[in-house]
């Protein structure tokens, strides 16, 4: 079984947390953590207030180098400076710096199995290269995103490479015709974040859509 928790997200979903502007999710079982939204107060406070240690974290994926995804970079990496951070080739020296201050950063070319049952699918995209995650659950895979920028029926054809797709999380920015169409076979649908067709997606898949947000648990 893996638990994801969404501890930082724009869109509110449990009280006592703080929303703002951004992602990350935590994967309990992997000691992974997601993305990092804007700001690191933020994430660590919403950490604290889920029980979630972030001395603990051993796994950094970063989807794409946008402020409202690494800005809790540093604070993750000073809390456990030993952590495994995973990146593409489209990411910042900035970014790559800030990272080496603390460990060296992985570089993710392609599809890339980093923990038992996670892979990062390797970068996407050209305008905006983005990777997400794949978590393989019975008898598929469960996809996690942090904008989507490569648009979602890119991602899910991506996976569905290795496998089928059978729940997709996180935010899928502009939803287009195709990504509607992409998300037909999913089972389990929880847009948030920067998604701008949520209520679409609600009507649409009104039995596999799951309200998403910050302190949202979802199980698999």
């Amino acid at each position: 079984m893996f638990t994801i928790t969404e501890v930082y997200n724009n869109i509110p979903c449990r009280e006592g947390l703080t929303t703002d502007w951004g992602f990350s999710c935590q994967i309990e079982e992997a000691g992974l953590l997601f993305d990092t939204g804007a700001k690191g107060d933020v994430l660590l406070s919403n950490m604290q207030a889920l029980g979630i240690d972030p001395a603990g974290i051993r796994r950094l994926v970063l989807s794409h180098d946008h402020w409202d995804h690494i800005g809790g970079l540093e604070a993750v990496l000073a809390a456990n400076p030993s952590i495994e951070v995973y990146v593409h080739d489209a990411f910042s020296e900035k970014t790559l710096s800030l990272i080496r201050e603390h460990t060296e950063p992985r570089i993710v070319a392609e599809w890339t199995e980093i923990a038992d049952g996670i892979a990062v699918t390797g970068p996407l995209g050209t305008d905006i290269r983005e990777q997400s995650l794949a978590i393989a659950v019975p008898n598929g895979y469960l996809v996690v995103t942090g904008c989507a920028h490569p648009h979602i029926a890119r991602i899910v054809a991506r996976v569905s490479e290795v496998g089928p797709v059978l729940g997709v999380i996180g935010g899928f920015h502009s939803v287009s015709g195709e990504d509607i169409e992409a998300l037909a076979g999913v089972a389990y649908l929880s847009a948030s974040h920067c998604t701008d067709k949520i209520a679409e997606l609600k009507e649409c898949y009104p039995g596999s859509f799951q309200p998403g947000g910050v302190g949202k648990v979802h199980r698999f």
